[in-house]
């Protein structure tokens, strides 16, 4: 086990060194610091949405923070409980915390568990509190910094179990998104939305007669990223000082949309709490590319969201004697902005997206009856909802400032940090899991890769998946092109640091 593996090691001695210490071993090599902290964040939440006071507070919000400094450099993440924070946010947030440690707000970073139970529906929040705790998280951290000479690494396979790729395979009817509590069942093996799609298509004009010709099952059955990722920072003497876990699924087994009005994490909430009782140290989570995943819930709820994180968290306890250390030699980081065009598919104005949601409508109202139909009216449907987001962005929403959509492109930002040989890959937006595939071996050590972070984009989706449609198409607003240039900008990122 990891821990066994640290009391083995030989002592240290720590000298002054300003605010904290610097440790040095024997050799006087200087040890890198880490420290986590954590402090609640609801309150900015229910103070920018007043309305929300009324809904049950299942768990407290949360910013936890990871602190990392090595000879003379640092970073800083930020793990927020929240869906989604917007760009206008981050930006001063960043500037803030970094102006608070003294260290380059480039260097400080920003991400979201995207818990479907907190701030949707573009919400801002109180920046006033959600600086200030953000601040006082990422001190707290700082002040806690304890020695640290290795990095333990876990990733553990959990199968089916936990999650699943949502999308069905591409067939007669084209590509569905199979979302759990819309009406699907779990058969343990396999998600079968044969119910759902028929239900849906009504909604889009389509006869129950119709619709009763759609034979199922229709499955949700492409590749899925089964893996959860534990990072975790030993202290020279004894104890961790920190960790970071990663898994991807949307957090929607207690959505307030799905379930009833209520703020809390979701599954990453007993998740990081039982690793953090562990290992006594907080933890900090970090969505996996969850674009095309979600849980694997059979019902929602508490016992729900309970069953599935405690279970990723004792998925990767049981096998702690699979941990790999990694010697803590260097902390690399490199971050950088790639200007992303808009999709032409994407009106001009708002008043463009309106009228052409309008002509899709009368489209699909004159559409004949019979099941040939039923693919174009899901086309047409999809299209109808496209137009409709387009005009929420375009009049100024959680993904686009007003001069974004005027100029028609945004700078997006993706970072890759090494902490020793183990390498940390981020992006922003609802990241496609075929995008980050291959990723996880792109550094010479093992590599996790986290989407959320640094503001909400809409879907990031590679050209393949986008030309098949279904529900994420609707909230794609970059071109498959830009989702390329991400990745390959993270690829020469990690060159970079080699």
């Amino acid at each position: 086990m990891c821990t066994i593996l640290l009391l083995c090691l030989g002592a240290a001695f720590a000298v002054p060194c300003g605010i904290g210490y610097v440790a040095a071993d024997d050799d006087g090599r200087h040890y890198a610091h880490v420290g986590a902290h954590s402090e609640v964040i609801t309150g900015a939440v229910l103070k920018a949405k007043p309305e929300w006071r009324e809904r049950v507070i299942l768990d407290a919000l949360r910013v936890t923070v990871l602190y990392a400094e090595r000879a003379g450099e640092a970073v800083c993440l930020l793990a927020y409980d929240i869906c989604e924070i917007t760009r206008r946010e981050v930006v001063p947030l960043k500037k803030a915390v970094g102006g608070a440690l003294g260290i380059d707000p480039e260097r400080v970073h920003a991400l979201c568990s995207h818990t479907h139970s907190s701030s949707s529906d573009d919400t801002e929040h109180d920046t006033a509190t959600l600086t200030a705790k953000s601040i006082a998280a990422a001190v707290g951290a700082k002040s806690r910094a304890a020695a640290v000479r290795d990095v333990c690494f876990l990733r553990v396979d959990t199968g089916k179990r936990f999650n699943i790729n949502r999308r069905s395979a591409h067939g007669e009817l084209g590509t569905w998104c199979l979302m759990q509590s819309r009406g699907c069942t779990d058969d343990g093996e396999i998600v079968d939305g044969t119910q759902w799609v028929r239900d849906k298509l009504v909604s889009f004009g389509a006869t129950q007669e119709e619709v009763t010709k759609v034979t199922g099952p229709i499955d949700a059955m492409r590749e899925n990223d089964p893996f959860v990722e534990l990072i975790l920072f030993p202290k020279v003497h004894g104890g961790y000082a920190g960790g970071l876990v990663r898994f991807t699924a949307h957090p929607v087994v207690c959505s307030a949309g799905y379930w009833k009005p209520n703020l809390g994490r979701d599954y990453p909430g007993p998740l990081c709490d039982r690793l953090s009782e562990q290992f006594g140290c907080p933890i900090l989570f970090l969505q996996g590319p969850c674009g095309d995943h979600r849980t694997r819930h059979r019902d929602v709820g508490i016992a729900e969201r309970d069953r599935i994180g405690l279970g990723l968290a004792e998925s990767l306890v049981a096998q702690l004697d699979e941990t790999r250390t990694f010697p803590f030699d260097r902390l690399d980081h490199a971050s950088r902005s790639v200007m992303c065009p808009l999709s032409k598919e994407v009106p001009d104005s708002a008043g463009d997206a309106n009228r052409g949601a309008r002509e899709i409508r009368k489209q699909l109202e004159q559409l004949p009856h019979g099941k040939e139909w039923l693919t174009r009216r899901k086309e047409l449907a999809e299209l109808n909802a496209f137009y409709h987001n387009a005009a929420r962005v375009l009049t100024g929403s959680s993904y686009l400032t007003k001069e974004e959509a005027e100029n028609r492109q945004a700078a997006l930002i993706v970072s890759h940090i090494a902490f020793g040989d183990v390498h940390l890959l981020s992006f922003p937006g609802e990241l496609f899991s075929t995008v980050a595939k291959g990723l996880d071996h792109a550094a010479d050590g093992p590599t996790v890769v986290a989407s959320f972070a640094d503001g909400v984009t809409g879907y990031l989706m590679p050209r393949n998946d986008l030309a098949e449609g279904g529900y994420e198409s609707t909230w794609a607003l970059f071109t498959p092109e830009s989702v390329s240039a991400l990745k390959t900008t993270v690829l020469e990122l990690i060159r970079q640091c080699e």
